[in-house]
């Protein structure tokens, strides 16, 4: 309906109608008025404000003023049918929302400490390696491999891997580097799940490594949460605590693929930082950079002034053109390994996996 000024006649019929008690109904009709106009202005008579009238005479003629034109300009009248502008209820949505990450939290396999409790009455050895990125050119695929059947022969010996099982260069990330593969990376990816699978009666843990993020970043998909599930194996995470206890002793690993404060100069730098900053540990070890190393120290934490082992876990890619071109050294193949006491806390490390086999079987055959 299309909107005009009022006229002193209109006021007059509507006094009138007001009057006679007619209906709304029978006003629109009358008046030919909507229901929203006769009722703004029955308020105004009520309450004695002023209603702008338009007189008689004036009405026919032509309008010549902008102020005149806009007085008189027809507005719509917009009736939402079915606009839902009502206040709602969102705490059941609150709480699905909570439910939902309950249950996802549940699923997940993830976790920032594990306690682990091997029985037995001699030394164990743990092996750490990390950086195996399989599907690269430049892998030592034979060394890795005699690895593993060194670390599957060998009786008290298990493994903890400390990420970048696959190459696994995308096109999301450092694109240039999938000229350097020997496979794709739906082959790495079963590689590694045959490498963790062959061995997974000596698996403790994973961690995930920078290449293996790189998927996860590009399709949310976890390859290192793939692994531990397979090897059956708990999984840190980017790192996290070990709470292992051989026989009787209790010992505190703790395992990061990557963390700050590195040097040049000095290789377990940023190993024994990641000890000051998380209150100690027995065991630490970090991988990233390829480096091979291993100090033996007496150093304070929580715990007292005892003897720790900072490692650096090496590589079995011995060199790529990132290397190269940046000037640094080849990567280190190396597995360091670390024997545990049962009966007392000692610990013992080796930066050559045989010459720790050959020592914990020399310390299991004389106990």
């Amino acid at each position: 309906m299309k909107y005009r000024p009022w006229t002193q006649e209109d006021l007059d019929k509507l006094v009138e109608m007001i009057s006679d008690k007619k209906d709304l109904h029978e006003m629109q009709g009358t008046l030919d008025r909507s229901k929203l106009s006769i009722v703004n202005v029955v308020k105004k008579l009520k309450s004695g404000e002023k209603i702008n009238v338009l007189e008689e005479e004036e009405s026919d003629d032509v309008i010549d003023t902008p102020k005149d034109r806009r007085s008189n300009v027809e507005k719509a009248a917009i009736n939402f049918l079915d606009l839902r502008i009502k206040d709602r209820d969102y705490s059941n949505v609150w709480s699905s929302i909570l439910d939902f990450q309950k249950v996802l939290e549940e699923k997940s396999i993830e976790q920032n400490e594990a306690n682990i409790k091997i029985k037995t009455k001699g030394w164990i050895g743990i092996a750490f390696t990390g950086d195996h990125h399989i599907g690269n050119m430049a892998t030592d695929y034979k060394t890795m491999l005699e690895h593993r059947d060194l670390i599957a022969d060998t009786d008290d010996l298990y493994v903890c891997f400390n990420g970048d099982y696959c190459d696994n260069y995308l096109p999301t990330s450092h694109a240039s580097g999938m000229f350097e593969a020997l496979f794709p990376p739906a082959v790495q990816k079963n590689l590694a799940k045959d490498y963790i699978e062959s061995i997974k009666s000596k698996v403790l843990s994973l961690v995930a490594g920078c290449h293996d993020m790189w998927g996860l970043k590009a399709s949310d998909w976890d390859l290192t949460e793939y692994l531990a599930k397979h090897g059956e194996a708990v999984y840190l995470g980017n790192g996290g605590t070990l709470w292992l206890t051989v026989g009787s002793t209790t010992y505190k690993i703790m395992m990061r693929h990557k963390y700050r404060y590195n040097s040049g100069d000095n290789a377990t730098s940023t190993v024994k930082k990641m000890f000051e900053k998380s209150g100690g540990f027995d065991v630490g070890v970090v991988s990233h950079n390829h480096i091979a190393a291993m100090e033996e120290s007496v150093k304070t934490g929580l715990d007292g002034t005892l003897k720790r082992i900072f490692l650096r876990a090496g590589t079995y890619k011995i060199n790529d053109r990132y290397i190269k071109q940046a000037g640094f050294s080849d990567g280190q193949t190396t597995v360091p390994i670390v024997l545990f006491n049962s009966k007392e806390r000692d610990i013992r490390g080796f930066q050559n996996l045989r010459e720790g086999i050959d020592y914990l079987k020399y310390l299991n055959r004389n106990q």
